[in-house]
């Protein structure tokens, strides 16, 4: 019976992360067009609209700590590179990001300093 519950696990984790790349793409697709030729500072507001809807994505996953937070960090590289963005300019920033909104909601559900 332990392997059944195994397997009923990774497919539930394939699952969200199928999920969250589909999520994801419809975002991106939706935004590509308006994307294109923008300033930094529009891009950098796409960026974080992906890392939101990824992050959501990534809460309702298995995952944990590290592995949502290189979820999130893939699915922002996939959907910029969808649009025709340089992702790596904002790099650092997506980090700090990431890790901004984990303390916003750690704080939140008393789980912070």
């Amino acid at each position: 019976m332990d392997w059944t519950q195994g397997i009923i696990a990774l497919l539930i984790g394939l699952c969200g992360l199928v999920g969250a790349g589909v999520a994801v793409w419809f975002a991106v697709k939706a935004k590509v067009s308006e994307v294109k030729g923008k300033s930094l500072a529009e891009q950098w507001a796409f960026v974080m609209e992906v890392a939101d809807s990824a992050m959501k994505e990534a809460e309702a996953t298995a995952k944990k700590g590290k592995g949502k937070k290189e979820m999130v960090i893939q699915a922002v590289k996939s959907a910029c590179k969808t649009a025709g963005i340089d992702v790596e300019p904002f790099v650092d920033q997506l980090c700090a990001y990431i890790d901004q909104c984990i303390a916003f909601v750690n704080s939140m559900n008393g789980k912070g300093e």
